[in-house]
């Protein structure tokens, strides 16, 4: 068991490493607009074929993502002004044959590939805060981590009886979940074996040059 845990431990953290400069996020935009600060961007890489995959056998996934605004205030140190955080769910639906797309604003649901992975993957105009909040003399600059969680609570312990070999096909009826129940998802050799079926959490990230504002529009600064 241990030979398989340590092999298993290599091969993720290889494969993490060879895949790491193809995901992330890039930040394409920090303006103003209607009085605030927005950004615009996209999670490159996330939406891979292990994920479509995933969909199509009937998993939800839920991408997550935290839209931070700091003040530059050394290489070091530096002071969070806002964090915001956006959801988005997608699961296929069978009975249609489309993708339905959840999210706070709109529930859409729609045939296209194309058209669920630009909506889960390419936020625009994400607004952060007013521009009177912004001094003129201080520099900041935008990160956004985005999370890809393969599967909910439900499609957890669906996979987790299939591995064990408990349960001979993947058969997930139920397909709703909550951040309560990701909570709850455990860690270990599971969350290993998960990361290599590609239902394990996907982490990428990214982050702006430095700005500062003046005469009301964003600068970039060395």
């Amino acid at each position: 068991m241990k030979k398989i845990f340590t092999l298993i431990f290599w091969l993720t953290l290889i494969t993490t490493f060879l895949h790491a400069d193809e995901k992330k996020v890039l930040i394409d935009s920090v303006s103003v607009k209607e009085g605030n600060i927005v950004v615009s961007f996209h999670a490159q890489g996330i939406f891979d074929e292990k994920v479509i995959q995933g969909l199509r056998r009937g998993l939800t996934s839920t991408f997550q993502y935290e839209v931070q605004l700091w003040e530059r205030k050394s290489r070091w140190v530096n002071s969070l002004i806002i964090s915001q955080s956006r959801r988005i769910k997608v699961y296929f639906d069978n009975w249609e044959k489309k993708y339905l797309v959840l999210s706070p604003e709109e529930r859409r649901l729609t045939a296209s590939l194309e058209k669920v992975q630009k909506h889960c993957t390419r936020l625009e105009n994400v607004a952060l805060i007013p521009l009177t909040k912004i001094s003129p003399k201080k520099k900041y600059f935008v990160s956004v981590k985005a999370v890809l969680r393969p599967l909910s609570m439900e499609n957890y312990q669906e996979i987790k009886n299939w591995l064990s070999g408990s349960a001979k096909n993947l058969d997930v009826k139920n397909l709703d979940d909550s951040e309560e129940q990701e909570r709850r998802i455990k860690g270990g050799f599971l969350k290993l074996l998960l990361s290599l079926t590609g239902f394990g959490d996907k982490v990428i990230s990214g982050k702006s040059n430095d700005f500062n504002v003046q005469a009301g529009k964003v600068v970039f600064v060395k």
